[in-house]
């Protein structure tokens, strides 16, 4: 499944996990200090987004720890949104992807 919405854009595997990638205004992304009026659809290029995982199946609403310090990872560039993504749809359980 694949949902977009207000610069929001999720993924749910097979596995049962959802990565979100987050550029809006007040996020950890490139749109950090902008207001929400200045965001606009037509905004295409983004270096820098957040992202959150949760587990749909086990622990339906609670998110999985993605640092030490929060349960979302920010100022996350498309090359670490990859290797993350790669981490999440692979895995087993949530300590398999809060360990790595």
């Amino acid at each position: 499944m694949v949902f977009c919405r207000n610069n929001v854009f999720q993924m749910t595997f097979k596995n049962g996990f959802t990565v979100s990638l987050s550029s809006t205004a007040g996020s950890y992304s490139s749109n950090r200090n902008i207001s929400y009026d200045e965001i606009s659809p037509n905004r295409n290029e983004i270096e820098l987004v957040e992202v959150a995982c949760w587990d749909e199946i086990d622990r339906p609403g609670c998110f999985v720890p993605l640092s030490s310090f929060d349960d979302v990872i920010g100022y996350i560039n498309a090359d670490q949104v990859a290797q993350l993504i790669s981490i999440i749809s692979q895995a087993k359980s949530a300590e398999e992807i809060t360990e790595k």
